[in-house]
């Protein structure tokens, strides 16, 4: 499902250059990420991961009410 969004919201002129910054990002996420939870993990412990966790996800979950709204985008 994200591939095709990404296509869906990638510009026409540049469409690989979009996918290749959304998959950089993916990966820079999940290097960031694996590195932060063991830090916090070792730091403060499970709690303090899970509580972590939530707050980025209601991050992403605010952020993605900012994305565009296109009609040619159906519900999968």
């Amino acid at each position: 499902m994200h591939s095709y969004l990404i296509v869906s919201y990638a510009g026409d002129d540049g469409v690989s250059l979009d996918i290749g910054f959304y998959y950089m990002a993916n990966a820079m996420g999940r290097l960031i990420g694996t590195i932060l939870s063991g830090w916090v993990y070792q730091v403060a412990g499970l709690g303090a991961c899970l509580a972590i966790s939530t707050a980025f996800l209601l991050l992403t979950w605010l952020i993605s009410f900012k994305l565009p709204r296109k009609s040619s985008i159906t519900n999968i």
